[in-house]
């Protein structure tokens, strides 16, 4: 509550006599500095909704069963067997009929004759998977987030830069009110 009442002493506009010019275009500043903070909550919920709203077309994708043909390639190690990475021919059929083999990522042993859920498109061959809801709803988040990051870094900075600039004349007004009490010593 002490940091409040400090900012408010500090940067209130008011008829004190002590204040200076500066003073008053510093918090003149932060005053539009805050608007224009509060005013890129917009943009940022407004490409938020865009990003969680742009799903990638996927017409036409479906999901079908494929069938591996040959058992999952496995590298044997001192410690035992793990996946190679390499992919393992498999074949599916498509709800209009046709038959197509491609090759796949299989899980670790898996052997000859497993069925695995694969996305296709609508030439039958592989595609990935649509977005879920939750990954719509984390890019539309992050989205909106990083406007407001970045806006609102932009706006601070604008700010320290002007109330360096400030500072820097109100140093000079110091020094220079100072001086002829320097120069009398």
């Amino acid at each position: 509550m002490k940091l409040v009442t400090a900012w408010w002493r500090r940067y209130r506009l008011d008829r004190n006599p002590l204040r200076r010019r500066s003073d008053r275009v510093e918090s003149v500043a932060l005053a539009v500095a805050a608007s224009l903070v509060l005013l890129s909550l917009w943009p940022a919920v407004a490409a938020g909704r865009q990003a969680y709203g742009s799903v990638p077309d996927t017409t036409g994708r479906q999901q079908v069963r494929a069938t591996l043909l040959a058992d999952a390639p496995v590298a044997y190690l001192s410690f035992g067997e793990v996946a190679t990475g390499e992919l393992t021919p498999a074949r599916w059929t498509t709800a209009s009929g046709r038959q197509h083999t491609g090759r796949l990522r299989a899980p670790v042993l898996a052997k000859a004759g497993t069925e695995l859920n694969i996305w296709v498109d609508a030439g039958g061959h592989q595609a990935a998977p649509p977005p879920s809801r939750d990954e719509l709803r984390i890019t539309g988040v992050a989205t909106g987030l990083l406007i407001m990051l970045v806006s609102a870094t932009l706006v601070t900075a604008a700010f320290a830069g002007v109330r360096w600039l400030l500072d820097r004349g109100r140093y000079r007004a110091w020094d220079a009110a100072w001086s002829p009490v320097k120069d009398s010593l």
